[in-house]
């Protein structure tokens, strides 16, 4: 029997699929983070062999497998440098023998998730999750991207970058230097953190976790519900930043009069009134052929769909 791989490696955890040649599932595991850029190169490695021979280990005859086809969609890889680290994470010496190398395609994990989402020839993926991404590819093949630098670079549009401007609104109000919201209540509750001074504490804690500042944008989402106005603004504001970045990217592709698709992706776009209603209100009255496509199937399901294609 023939065998195709599909690896969604991010930043949270590894997901492996392998099916047979007609995309009929196999099995599916499961292991740590490998966007190598977060964890290092050596565990990147580890959890991803750990999740392809876990999965292996649990097929008949594994030991006379070797992947006709394998697509591996990586966080973090966002350069010909990374396609270079991660060529070699790869083909180490536990799993390289089960792969097939011209027959194994190194992409960043949007690209993976779009085709998820997506069957379009002209579609973009945007991420609204602990971080931020879009890209997209149109008829010709040709791909574009725009922002997904991380933290420090360019996250906006992100659950991060809302906790962030959270964080620092809720401090603007305690100083006096900014206006009243109710954040400084709700963040606090939410943390279960008794004061602004014990906030600090936590801020600036050596186990500081992009995640839980992320996790805060469900706290200003709900305290928006409640009618705070600077939680608007925030959410608004980073609504807006989507915008720009999926504006950019249909601008590249030249897919303004087109259709496409636009797949949803991130737990920021469960913000309905606020966030997500906000950006889709902007986008249908800038592009009035666009198609709006939650992601319903698992990203890994996409790398599986590239490999069959790549047979």
């Amino acid at each position: 029997m023939d065998f195709v791989l599909g690896v969604d490696g991010g930043g949270t955890k590894t997901t492996v699929r392998i099916s047979d040649s007609t995309g009929r599932l196999m099995i599916e595991n499961e292991s740590g983070p490998s966007n190598y850029k977060s964890v290092g190169t050596e565990n990147a490695k580890i959890n991803i062999n750990s999740a392809i021979l876990g999965a292996i280990r649990n097929i008949a005859s594994s030991d006379e497998i070797i992947f006709k086809s394998a697509c591996f969609g990586l966080a973090g890889n966002d350069s010909y440098e990374d396609i270079d680290i991660y060529h070699k994470i790869m083909f180490n010496s536990k799993i390289k023998n089960y792969l097939n190398p011209s027959k194994t395609i190194i992409c960043n994990d949007t690209r993976i998730g779009l085709a998820a989402g997506s069957s379009s020839r002209n579609g973009i993926m945007i991420i609204c999750g602990t971080g931020s991404n879009c890209f997209g590819i149109n008829e010709k093949g040709e791909e574009a991207k725009a922002n997904g630098w991380d933290y420090i670079l360019g996250d906006e549009g992100s659950g991060y970058e809302i906790g962030i401007k959270a964080l620092r609104a809720l401090m603007r109000s305690y100083d006096g230097r900014g206006s009243g919201t109710l954040l400084l209540k709700t963040i606090l509750e939410d943390l279960s953190i008794g004061s602004v001074l014990e906030l600090i504490k936590w801020t600036y804690s050596s186990t500081f976790s992009k995640d839980e500042i992320a996790a805060i944008a469900r706290t200003v989402c709900r305290t928006a519900e409640m009618g705070d106005k600077v939680s608007i603004e925030i959410l608004e504001g980073e609504a807006k930043e989507a915008f720009i970045s999926i504006v950019t990217v249909a601008n590249k592709l030249d897919l303004a009069d087109k259709d496409f698709d636009l797949v949803f992706v991130g737990n920021v776009f469960k913000c309905e009134k606020y966030f997500k209603a906000v950006l889709m209100k902007k986008l249908k009255g800038k592009f009035p052929k666009i198609n709006f496509k939650p992601l319903t199937k698992k990203p890994v399901e996409g790398a599986i769909k590239l490999a069959l294609e790549n047979l």
